[in-house]
Formats: structure tokens, sequence, C-alpha cells
């Protein structure tokens, strides 16, 4: 079978969507409700992202969970099993054919990140594997690059700094849990006991960005999944994420993610509703 250039497989309830590109095995799966993956170790190194429902991926002596939205960098060799949600799951994976290739460093060490503009490309380039034109190829293959540099960027501080301090995951949650409140720097050093200044130092080399910023990235990517599965319009998702208004809203989307709200909404959803 093939969905446009690429070809469709079913191996024990599981539907992949795959095609060699100019040096990367690009593939969307689907996995069944509840599937269990056996412990294995990636001969090649690959970045996944979830598009859909939810997996838990466990490593000798960590767990590491990944919802909607997740992405995480796999390093060839990483053994782990995987199980996945009550829903099953729907992934996007940019896998490198040869281990050698120049951009296998991006890919070398096991991390995990967010960012709604991944999430983004991760859609457009399941859409292009099923795009029947000549110039899909073409145009996965740039999407794969661009997801390349998101992951590189977006991982690259929490490399440096190593794992974070518990007071400073408990900011990040304390951000998480109040999506749609202003919060302010003082509010949060004084919940997880820590002087603002030592906080935002901390958030910075940790994440690349302020507390402000990252309390921002948050409210999109609560957003983004919204407009994906959820009916809310447009202007309650704005100001349900905390935005003064939809105009704010649009403005912070499209920069952050590449496109309008509206269009990223029509354009996952039409991918989603498109068989393989």
């Amino acid at each position: 079978m093939s969905a446009g250039f690429a070809a469709v497989t079913e191996d024990e309830g599981v539907v992949a969507i795959a095609a060699d590109v100019n040096g990367f095995t690009l593939a969307e799966l689907r996995f069944p409700p509840d599937y269990v993956e056996a412990e294995r170790e990636p001969e090649r190194p690959y970045l996944a992202i979830v598009l859909e429902g939810a997996m838990e991926k466990t490593f000798r002596g960590r767990v590491m969970r990944f919802e909607q939205a997740d992405a995480l960098t796999m390093p060839v060799g990483a053994a782990h099993s995987a199980r996945f949600g009550s829903q099953g799951a729907r992934v996007l994976v940019v896998k490198l054919e040869d281990g050698s290739s120049p951009l296998t460093g991006m890919l070398g060490r096991l991390a995990d990140f967010r960012a709604p503009g991944a999430t983004w490309l991760a859609w457009r380039l399941a859409a292009e594997l099923r795009a029947s034109d000549a110039a899909a190829p073409l145009a996965a293959e740039g999407l794969a690059l661009e997801l390349l540099a998101v992951a590189s960027r977006d991982t690259g501080a929490a490399w440096r700094s190593g794992r974070s301090p518990a007071w400073l995951r408990s900011a990040e949650e304390l951000l998480r849990s109040r999506i749609g409140d202003c919060v302010g720097l003082g509010e949060v050093a004084g919940e997880v006991g820590v002087h603002p200044a030592h906080l935002a130092r901390a958030f910075r080399a940790r994440h690349g960005v302020s507390v402000g910023e990252y309390g921002r990235r948050l409210r999109l990517e609560w957003a983004a999944r919204e407009l994906v599965c959820g009916d809310l319009p447009l202007a309650l998702v704005a100001a349900q994420a905390g935005f003064a208004d939809q105009s704010h809203f649009t403005r912070c989307f499209k920069q952050w993610v590449g496109t309008t709200p509206a269009r990223y909404r029509d354009e996952t959803r039409a991918v989603r509703r498109r068989p393989p």
C-alpha cells in the first residue's frame, strides 16, 4: 500500500506511513491503545514528536512520559521499552539513515523538549507523507531539517545545565498549573523558596529564556493542543490561555509557531481526518 510517495505497512496493529528521503527515514506511526513495546536499542538516532495520545518510555533507571506536543531525541544504543496510552498514540519520527551523518550530533543525547513550532512542522511533514505530487519528497526533506534544527536549539540549554534542581522543577510545574493566570516572578520565587534574581538566572541557564517567555511558551503549547483536539472558538482559546485578546494571541502564536491559529487548526485537522 502507499500513501502519496510513502509506503503504508502494519505490524501487530502498529500502522506506519514511511519513506526514505535523502539520508532520512521519515515516518508517522500509529500505535493502538495500551500497546507495549519490548526493550530494544535503537541502531540509528532519531527525533520523535507526539502528535496525539501519550506514551511512556522506560530506560534503565529512568521513566519518561510524553503527551501531545512532547518530543524527544533518541541516541543510538539507548535501551528502552515503551508503553502507549489508553487512546494509543500517533508519533512522527525523523530517523537518520547513516549514523556517521554530520547531523548525528543533533541527536547524540537523550533529551526531551516542547515547542509548538516543532509540532506544527511535524503535522506538515505528516501531510507531505500523504502527498502524491513530485515536490513532496523535497518538501518532506526540508521539514525534516527544520525539525532537527528546532530540536537542536530547544534541547541545547537543557543538555548544558544537566538535571534541574527540585525547586526549579517545582517552579516549572507551578507555571504549568496556572496557564491562564498572570503569575509574577516574585510570586513564583516565593512559592519555591528562592530569591527572584536566582530564579531568573536559573531559568535562563536551563531554558535559554526568561521566566516570562517560558510561561508564554506554556500558554502557546496549551493553545496548540486545544486547537487540534478541542472545539473552543479562537477568542475563548485566547482568553483561557491568558492572552489579552484574540489579536494578541494571534500575533504571539504566529511569531512562535509560524502560522496563524486558524490555519494551524484547519491544516492539522485536515491531516488527522485523512486516512493512510
